[in-house]
């Protein structure tokens, strides 16, 4: 095509002008990732191969695996890598360390990488960032990844509008992107929601109503898992045609898979992908042994990892880590009985820890969580605090933490402030309300979830 762009692999465009391939976002082009857990259930085509060789720039959104992977940007050396201004600078600093050419784009500034396609990012106090993509002066790509703008939103609202053609991409999944490996306190699994219990198309029905999208498609979500000991949540994988179940077609086009749009013809063609046969690998051939114990100065070491942080010690009594058949409790002096044990293999927690890359660990969904003293969820206590705001944004300490959400809200004015409050609000609503319908009435709880989804869709 002459201008446009094509989606592949997990959260991949790879964007056109002249023929020549001038971009490419979030590239997982090979190897498992979450400690061997995740791989990607197709193959590239060779004209993708063809295209990531030739792409002049890359964009990183964040730092999870499968969108800032090491392994892939082997194959980037020579080209310039495009990252968010995140507070904390993790993925700027380490980048350059490693001797990429890095450049970071500071929010809400377009930069214009080739006479036809220019980009706007802005980065969001979850550690994670948005792309707008403009090809022309008609079709615009707002690739949201993982991410939900916080703070950005009115910002990409505006910059989107004046497009005809408004494609808008983000992940909708029934739960496999993330942490869903729960037990009881006695040994019981507690079984996710099926895999089609949740109808994914009123979620990308009300995000073409919430952005004033023309076009939209399953973005972010394509992985499947491929070690032995996450191989109980194969069974919740949800088909990518499953997608579209209960898409609202009143609000705009839903693509059903990988495609490619030409600009100059106005035309998406569907890609045909061939799919990878899969293999499931022992722990053992990504160095994880669960027989294995913690050493005594690893013990410390994952005892000063959990203690740094502030906001753990004001919310849970204690972080228990069983080792090998061995529990180490970390005591973090909080409310009386409230706590988190993980049950994870030797060699993937300690890296997680060492490397503080610890929410890797928890969306490989190898590692057993279980909840003690009333905690419900590990949200918001624990996951934004301690993978996004302290591990990529170097924010511990109460003052540290001050200082990171005050320079967002610095960066994204009133807007950024209003999101703080309505998610902080929410999520205090959100609690209360799940801890009560869930107790007293969990078939009410789940009609009223289903009936919102369509009300917004």
């Amino acid at each position: 095509m002459n201008l446009g762009f094509e989606t592949c692999g997990n959260a991949t465009l790879i964007v056109y002008d002249g023929g020549v391939p001038v971009l490419v976002t979030d590239p997982w082009i090979q190897g498992a990732q979450y400690f061997g857990s995740w791989i990607l259930p197709y193959r590239f085509t060779a004209q993708q191969s063809e295209a990531f060789a030739a792409a002049r720039h890359v964009w990183l959104s964040h730092g999870h695996p499968d969108h800032l992977n090491l392994d892939s940007l082997a194959l980037f050396r020579d080209k310039t890598l495009l990252v968010p201004h995140h507070h904390g600078g993790r993925i700027l600093r380490d980048l350059k360390a490693a001797d990429y050419h890095v450049h970071e784009i500071a929010d809400d500034d377009w930069v214009q990488l080739s006479p036809n396609v220019r980009v706007l990012c802005c980065a969001d106090w979850n550690q994670d960032a948005a792309l707008l993509i403009a090809l022309g002066e008609e079709c615009a790509v707002l690739n949201l990844n993982d991410g939900s703008a916080l703070g950005t939103r009115a910002t990409l609202e505006a910059r989107l509008k004046p497009f005809k053609r408004r494609f808008v991409l983000r992940l909708f999944s029934n739960g496999t992107a993330d942490m869903m490996n729960f037990f009881t306190e006695d040994g019981r699994r507690i079984e996710p929601m099926p895999a089609d219990s949740k109808r994914l198309g009123y979620y990308y029905s009300a995000l073409l109503k919430k952005w004033e999208g023309t076009h939209t498609a399953p973005f972010s979500c394509h992985h499947v898992f491929a070690r032995t000991d996450s191989r109980w949540a194969a069974a919740y994988e949800l088909p990518v045609e499953a997608h579209q179940v209960g898409f609202n077609h009143e609000r705009g086009e839903f693509i059903p898979g990988y495609f490619s749009y030409d600009v100059t013809g106005d035309r998406i063609t569907e890609t045909a992908m061939e799919p990878v046969p899969r293999e499931f690998r022992e722990p053992h051939e990504f160095g994880d042994d669960w027989s294995q114990p913690l050493e005594s100065e690893e013990i410390q070491t994952a005892r000063a990892y959990f203690e740094k942080f502030d906001h753990l010690r004001q919310h849970f009594q204690f972080i228990a880590l069983r080792v090998g058949g061995k529990e180490h409790v970390v005591d973090l002096g909080g409310p009386k009985g409230r706590g988190i044990t993980f049950e994870a293999p030797r060699h993937s927690l300690m890296t997680a820890i060492n490397y503080e890359i610890f929410d890797d660990l928890l969306i490989a969904n190898f590692t057993k969580t279980v909840l003690h003293g009333g905690v419900k969820s590990l949200y918001p206590d624990f996951t934004p605090y301690v993978a996004k705001y302290g591990d990529n944004g170097r924010a511990f300490s109460t003052s540290e933490l001050q200082d990171y959400f005050r320079a967002y809200r610095e960066d994204t004015g009133f807007h950024g402030w209003l999101d703080q409050v309505r998610v902080n609000s929410s999520r205090k609503l959100r609690r209360r309300m799940i801890a009560t319908f869930q107790s007293a009435a969990p078939a009410l709880y789940q009609l009223a979830r289903r009936s919102y989804r369509r009300f917004t869709a």
